[in-house]
């Protein structure tokens, strides 16, 4: 407080003093007329205060006031993390847990407490220990220094430039809306904005053309992990059946390779001569599958499959005169079958009803 100030309150005071004095001083207090003057009172209620000297340096200004050198960051919070942090029902480490807030994950400060603060991001809501957080400048800090950047495309066309300057070698063209990662320079590039398009081309943008912005992530709620997971997991099962569908096709094509090289009962040579069973045994050992020598061993061995539900290498079973199994064939796709069929005709291409099939078999699972 200045000394003007102290000044002003004191004549408040004595305006105060003049108007209450009678209800609020004592008998002994009663001042006499020679005491009565403005001075006098003035001094005798500063004095009353025990003010000291203010010096000008003790006065706090407006301008004085500390500000916050990452103003975005106000209210915030952001993970303190290598990989993630549990988000928990209650500011307790056995209670329930909501979700998981990311590396670099920023969420709002519902309510800071001294261990727990309670955050909410995306559409997870619930308490992080304050160990995992980092809040205000300290936040805006880290992520300066660790945070991804992106940048967005503000304008209808953006060329992407070898070097920075406007006369320089166009490598692509970008469109508006779109977003790509900045890639941090050594150097100054003053007004442009080094970006990664794609895993060929990296060059320079106008910086007057994009908005950067920090690439923060969110908490996952745990049915958004769920979620994630059946997604992973379906992904995972789509890729494994199109390894198992091209290593299917892979034998099926091995296979037809030997249409017209001939039959010869109780032979195993694709080139030379082969039964049924040989064919059907030596194509399979080609990628490393063990099959039993005969047709009735073939199926017995192998895992059934459905007659309705055949896919490309499938063999297919065939009874004979007696009821039993005496022939065996691999399906090829498209309602056709691949076989050593007789001394007559060879390895052949036959349709699948040539014969009714009675099993199906399955050497290659997904």
């Amino acid at each position: 407080m200045k000394k003007s100030s102290v000044i002003g309150m004191a004549f408040l005071a004595v305006g105060t003093i003049g108007m209450f004095t009678p209800a609020f001083v004592s008998h002994a207090e009663v001042l006499d007329d020679s005491d009565v003057g403005i001075t006098y009172a003035l001094d005798q209620y500063v004095a009353s205060l025990d003010v000291k000297e203010i010096k000008e340096e003790d006065v706090t200004t407006e301008e004085d006031t500390p500000t916050c050198k990452y103003p975005e960051f106000e209210g915030k919070c952001l993970a303190y993390v290598e990989e993630a942090v549990n988000v928990r029902a209650e500011p307790d480490e056995n209670s329930e847990r909501v979700g998981s807030l990311p590396v670099h994950g920023i969420a709002l400060v519902a309510e800071k407490g001294d261990t727990w603060t309670k955050i909410e991001s995306g559409i997870t809501v619930g308490y992080v220990r304050n160990d995992y957080l980092l809040f205000g400048d300290a936040a805006g800090a880290y992520a300066e220094e660790t945070c991804p950047k992106v940048a967005k495309v503000n304008t209808t066309t953006l060329y992407v430039r070898a070097e920075q300057n406007e006369n320089s070698e166009c490598l692509t063209m970008i469109p508006e809306g779109e977003s790509y990662e900045v890639i941090p320079q050594d150097s100054d590039v003053d007004g442009w904005t080094y970006i990664q398009v794609d895993s060929d081309i990296e060059g320079y943008v106008s910086s007057d053309y994009v908005d950067i912005s920090y690439g923060f992530s969110h908490a996952i709620s745990v049915a958004e992990e769920e979620e994630i997971r059946k997604q992973k997991e379906a992904e995972e099962q789509a890729r494994l059946a199109e390894m198992t569908s091209t290593k299917r096709q892979e034998v099926v094509n091995y296979a037809l390779q030997f249409v017209g090289n001939p039959y010869v009962y109780g032979g195993t040579s694709l080139t030379n001569g082969t039964d049924c069973s040989g064919f059907t045994m030596s194509v399979y050992a080609h990628f490393g599958y063990g099959l039993p020598r005969t047709a009735a061993a073939q199926m017995q061995g192998l895992s059934s499959v459905d007659l309705s539900a055949i896919q490309p290498g499938d063999l297919l079973f065939y009874r004979g005169k007696d009821g039993s199994i005496g022939h065996v064939t691999m399906y090829i796709g498209g309602g056709q079958v691949v076989h050593a069929s007789s001394s007559t005709t060879g390895i052949i291409v036959s349709g699948i009803g040539y014969r009714t099939p009675c099993a199906a078999a399955r050497v290659i699972w997904d």
